[in-house]
């Protein structure tokens, strides 16, 4: 009998440790994370108009070694607005349905492994999306001709 209580007793305590340390991944988020506080998901916005960002890890300029974000419309993964701050302000963007991407990067620009996407209706606005100046963390990439260049 007390061979069987203890084989139990150490399958218990097996099974509460692995439970445990499963529960602390989970709870600390397992790594960088970035969302899009602001626009709600399906909202519709008019220009210009405020994205928020919310990250578990600190954002600033590339130069500092610090993470950043890449701001992209629908497919246009190539054609990306730099944010390294919490806010952008969008100051054009074509009107009608588009899908906002998010991700969170490392200095380099490589990927950090934290991803958003957040459907918008734009309401209105002029014929490209743009980012403001001065001060709000956004750095343009070089402007093309595609509809999406800030």
């Amino acid at each position: 009998m007390r061979p069987k209580t203890a084989a139990c007793a150490a399958l218990l305590a097996t099974l509460t440790a692995c439970t445990g340390t499963n529960a602390a991944t989970e709870g600390d988020g397992g790594g960088p994370s970035v969302i899009v506080v602001e626009p709600a998901s399906g909202a519709t916005v008019p220009t210009p108009f405020t994205v928020k960002i919310d990250s578990n890890v600190p954002l600033g300029p590339s130069e500092s070694g610090q993470h950043h974000v890449h701001i992209w419309f629908d497919d246009n993964e190539s054609d990306y607005l730099i944010v390294e701050s919490d806010t952008v302000q969008i100051t054009a963007a074509p009107a009608g349905q588009h899908t906002m991407h998010v991700s969170l990067r490392n200095a380099n620009h490589s990927p950090a492994g934290a991803e958003a996407t957040t459907p918008i209706t734009v309401g209105g606005g002029g014929p490209v999306p743009s980012s403001s100046a001065g001060g709000d963390g956004a750095s343009p990439t070089s402007a093309g001709t595609d509809p999406y260049s800030y």
